[in-house]
């Protein structure tokens, strides 16, 4: 220990830690994060990351119905919607995301509507944990804390893109329904059953009025590029209404967890490095 390549080496895992494991809430309390059940404690280090945010890094999920303090969602089905949330149909009517059926021409950005190709992952009982995200707009977006959503960070036309784990009190979300910007006042997380996540041509939903992110898990941009096959030709590479993930989702999502796409800051660190080294 000691030797600047084992340093690095601790550097990336901990970036690595902190920006992929579970998240400190529920029943282990602060500075515990759960492992398969069990409550286990955290340095202080890395529970400062996370203090007093639902959307922190490591959480832990309790779970009403059963009782216990359940790993993050984020880590297992996917990124999605519960049954429950709405989209804008062409129709102007609006639809449950569990009646959602594919070929819907649905709401996708500014007066843009496209169809449902498919389902990056379905899956309609099991218990599934979700982020509330409530706007001074009186309305608010449920998705997982892994899933994209779109923010607008100042007053200029920029937008970027946040995990809904990484959303903080203050973060203005877009409503598209209204066109007016939603400061987020409120964050909680509840159980629900069933998830759901539809894929546009556009990669991009209009979910409970705002707009969103098809994707989880992995940055807007990359998810896009990985998956053109889908778009293209959904009939062959998404599943029509089976549960789960397909297959071509699945090994796309593994790729990425080779490429440790989760967190964009290692490639930056190793990208610094080579430069170091390389000057």
């Amino acid at each position: 220990l000691g030797q600047p390549s084992d340093m690095k080496t601790i550097l990336l895992l901990v970036v690595v830690i902190l920006g992929n494991g579970p998240n400190v809430l529920g029943s282990c309390g602060a500075g515990y994060v759960d492992v398969d059940g069990t409550c286990i404690s955290l340095s202080a280090a890395a529970v400062g990351r996370s203090a007093g945010a639902i959307g922190g890094s490591i959480s832990c999920n309790w779970n009403l119905r059963t009782g216990r303090c359940e790993g993050s969602q984020g880590s297992g089905g996917g990124g999605c919607f519960p049954g429950t949330a709405e989209v804008s149909l062409l129709s102007g009517d609006r639809k449950k995301m569990k009646d959602l059926a594919i070929g819907d021409e649905v709401l996708t950005g500014p007066a843009t509507y496209s169809p449902i190709l498919g389902w990056l992952d379905l899956k309609l009982g099991e218990d599934t944990s979700f982020v509330s995200l409530e706007t001074n707009l009186s309305s608010s977006l449920l998705l997982t804390g892994n899933h994209i959503v779109f923010i607008q960070p100042d007053a200029e036309d920029k937008v970027t893109t946040k995990y809904a784990q990484d959303v903080r009190m203050g973060d203005v979300l877009i409503q598209e329904l209204t066109g007016q910007k939603g400061e987020v006042i409120k964050i909680s997380q509840f159980i629900s059953a069933g998830y759901f996540a539809p894929l546009t041509e556009s990669g991009t939903l209009v979910v409970d009025g705002y707009l969103v992110s098809c994707y989880a898990s992995f940055p807007h941009w990359a998810a896009h590029i990985a998956l053109y096959p889908a778009r293209i030709w959904p009939h062959i590479f998404l599943g029509g209404t089976e549960e789960g993930t397909g297959t071509f989702v699945t090994t796309i999502k593994h790729l990425g967890n080779l490429l440790n796409l989760r967190n964009p800051a290692v490639p930056a660190l190793l990208l610094m490095d080579a430069a170091k080294e390389e000057f």
